[in-house]
């Protein structure tokens, strides 16, 4: 019998920081100290511990977590990234995204700051740097002969795995010597020179995140030279995952999520003045990648396979095994960071749905889509919902027709269900109401007043279109940010304020998301665990797949698994730390 909403999904979210600060001759201050001012804010409003990860940050009490994402942290950059605890529902996620949002946004207000700080919840700034939103889906990565493959794919390739190990602790080894040498040489020059300051940041460059000193160049030389010695592994993984991973449902999933930035776009102001139906999708240039890696933005993100052997091995030697199950990640790279709940709800609980019914062999007729990334770029241009991107049944459908198609799959799929969930019900008729919403737009060139403050897209446009056909760029891209700002100025949050934003999600239940993770989840135990004894004297921390108490040979580790048990494993034997409360 097919599943639905049983699967664990969650979402990644990567927040632009904005900062004024009192005194304008102040001295620049860094993202980093930004973040730092934030996480210890957000320590005063909820229980955190430290995260076993290979990015700066740390997990929260309802299961979620806060990272410091910086791909050149010597240059100055750096954006907040939250993560959302595992969910099993989207009323769910959409509750602990809102938290997450809610949590951040208070955090900013801190008198750690000599200024004002507040986040930007949207997918590229101004000077068009792209960043934004992940959605991650539990699926069944391979079946059969490909599951082999897969399995097989991966002991051939730890050979070439351990040389790429071996690579990046040279490559540390000989950062930790360059450092060396340079404090010796810098003992013996400081009294030399006029400006021994002048002389050390020339040297060491400024602070990084981790607290070490490092020059931009020497960033750009290590980056260089890591891509080089992992490169050998990178394409042999590359081609196994592209023979093997998520092929039906890639092939399956592809032409729904060219075309949901329709129901789920947030909008676009681009560098040419066009108004887009998308803010990240313009961006995208390829369906399956690994993403920073290679430096390209795909529909589809396996990056965290290739993170899991590069990065997190170093914390964790079982992240390889972990990569053997059959039941693993999906990551989707196309979703915009949405401000309106409507339009975050479908984004979720459709893309959830459809995964569903592809499991299960529910999608009898699939759109046929020879350039998938032209189509969405096509999509994204196109404001009449009307230019066709693809085939269905052999005809030339429209962004439009492919999600109605979807639609009425999804309806045919639920009907044959004896147990179907109410919420899924509530979800199917959400979205043929905003479908139906779209159509007549596409007929009749008038938007509904009931998709203001339903979609981004249609929202934002509504706002763009306040302003006058005299409104240059500058002040059409500033509304365009602006909507997406977490402050009482920002523009959605004025809409919401004004009730004309649309409402899923009510106050108790996001109250309870910042406290509380979702029940029945890995998240559960996580959460547990942070309650009880992140006060405590032992050292914690948490990972997405484990606790951990005390360090290294004495280390006693948690498993974390669905449905709320555990497991304990330690160097001395299993033991596990006494609780008052239960699970």
């Amino acid at each position: 019998m097919a599943k639905i909403f049983s699967r664990l999904i969650g979402l990644e979210t990567e927040y632009a920081i904005r900062f004024r600060p009192a005194d304008s001759s102040a001295p620049r201050m860094s993202r980093y100290r930004i973040y730092e001012a934030v996480i210890a804010s957000l320590k005063q409003r909820v229980l955190t511990v430290r995260a076993k990860h290979f990015k700066e940050g740390v997990f929260l009490a309802n299961g979620g977590a806060v990272w410091f994402e910086a791909e050149r942290p010597a240059a100055g950059g750096g954006l907040i990234e939250g993560a959302t605890p595992e969910c099993m529902t989207p009323r769910q996620l959409i509750a602990h995204q809102r938290a997450q949002d809610r949590l951040l946004a208070e955090a900013c207000r801190t008198d750690e700051l000599n200024g004002e700080a507040y986040l930007i919840k949207n997918d590229r700034d101004a000077r068009d740097h792209v960043y934004g939103a992940q959605e991650n889906y539990e699926a069944n990565l391979a079946s059969g002969l490909m599951l082999w493959i897969w399995r097989i794919g991966l002991v051939l390739l730890f050979p070439l795995a351990l040389i790429t190990w071996v690579g990046i602790a040279a490559c540390l080894l000989a950062t930790l010597v360059y450092f060396l040498l340079l404090w010796l040489l810098y003992i013996l020059l400081r009294r030399l020179v006029s400006n021994p300051l002048r002389l050390a940041e020339t040297l060491f460059g400024k602070d990084l995140a981790e607290g070490v000193r490092s020059p931009v160049w020497l960033e750009s030389l290590l980056q260089i030279v890591a891509r080089l010695v992992t490169a050998p592994f990178a394409l042999g993984f590359d081609a196994l995952i592209r023979t093997t991973v998520f092929r039906d449902v890639r092939e399956q999933l592809l032409p729904f999520l060219v075309t949901r930035p329709v129901i789920a776009g947030a909008g676009l102001v681009d560098r040419q003045g066009n108004y887009q139906l998308s803010d990240k999708g313009p961006a995208i240039n390829s369906v399956l990648g690994f993403g920073g890696f290679w430096g390209n933005r795909p529909i589809f993100n396996v990056g965290h396979f290739f993170k899991a052997i590069y990065a997190r091995v170093w914390f964790s030697p079982r992240e390889y095994g972990r990569l053997f199950s059959s039941r693993q990640r999906l990551q989707i790279g196309v979703g915009d960071s949405n401000m309106c709940e409507v339009a975050e709800y479908l984004r979720v609980g459709t893309t959830l749905l459809v995964l569903d019914m592809i499991e299960a062999g529910g999608l009898r007729v699939v759109p046929y889509m020879s350039l998938p990334v032209e189509a969405l770029h096509a999509a994204c241009m196109d404001l009449s919902l009307r230019k066709p991107v693809c085939h269905v049944d052999g005809a030339p459908a429209s962004p439009l027709q492919v999600q109605r198609h979807y639609y009425e799959a999804c309806c045919d799929f639920v009907a044959r269900l004896d147990d179907a969930p109410q919420e899924v019900r509530f979800l199917l008729n959400l979205w043929r109401d905003v479908l139906d919403g779209l159509e007549y737009f596409a007929e009749t060139g008038e938007i509904r007043m009931a998709l203001v403050g339903s979609l981004d897209w249609v929202t934002k446009k509504y706002l763009i279109e306040q302003a006058g056909q005299d409104a240059d760029w500058q002040q059409r891209k500033k509304i365009d940010i602006r909507y997406h700002e977490l402050s009482s100025a920002g523009y959605f949050e004025l809409l919401k304020r004004a009730g004309v934003t649309a409402t899923l999600i009510d106050e108790d239940s996001i109250d309870r998301a910042s406290r509380l993770p979702p029940p029945g989840t890995p998240a559960t135990v996580r959460g547990h665990y942070i309650r009880e004894f992140s006060a405590g004297d032992e050292t914690m921390t948490a990972s997405w797949t484990n606790v951990i108490f005390g360090s290294g040979w004495n280390a006693r580790v948690i498993p974390l698994v669905a449905g709320g048990r555990r497991r304990t494993r330690g160097r001395k034997g299993p033991r596990s730390p006494r609780s008052s409360g239960s699970h």
